[in-house]
């Protein structure tokens, strides 16, 4: 009786251990992703960023709209916007324009999942005025064959909690 006991420990790590050898970690992707990673990678994401914030800030919303895309994950592509995201983006710019913008963080984590947060003041206001000028606004950088596109982060997507 008492073997049976004994054996049942170890019968149930073997079990949770076999259970799991099949299953990628998160982190074994993350890792993966963040170790093939390059200062040129780094340096050409925030570019294509920094360009976007520019042209939002010059007023030039139409050129900013046309450098964005959605990725779809379960498909690992880059998309055009779709038309309804193309109108709420736009109207988010006309309701916010950006005045000025500040790079608050950028982080890597996956292929298609990573953050580059600003925080874009869209009226100047008069010192002591305590009327809130300001919101934050992410971009989600992926990286599809080797190449940085930029996309917008979606309410749904995960984002780097540690930052915020």
């Amino acid at each position: 009786m008492k073997r049976k006991f004994a054996l049942l420990p170890l019968l149930l790590v073997l079990i949770l251990g076999l259970a799991g050898c099949g299953k990628k970690q998160p982190t074994d992707e993350r890792a993966a992703f963040r170790s093939q990673l390059t200062a040129e990678d780094t340096a050409q994401m925030l570019a294509l960023c920094d360009q976007c914030m520019e042209k939002l800030k010059a007023g030039r919303v139409d050129e900013a709209l046309a450098s964005l895309h959605l990725y779809d994950d379960s498909a690992r592509t880059v998309l055009p916007l779709s038309p309804e995201k193309e109108r709420e983006l736009r109207r988010t710019f006309r309701l916010f324009p950006v005045v000025s913008y500040t790079r608050i963080y950028f982080t890597f984590t996956t292929e298609g999942l990573n953050d580059v947060k600003y925080n874009i003041e869209f009226f100047e206001k008069e010192a002591g005025d305590p009327t809130p000028n300001s919101i934050g606004f992410m971009f989600n950088p992926v990286k599809v064959d080797g190449q940085w596109y930029l996309t917008v982060k979606e309410a749904d997507q995960d984002i780097d909690r540690s930052r915020n």
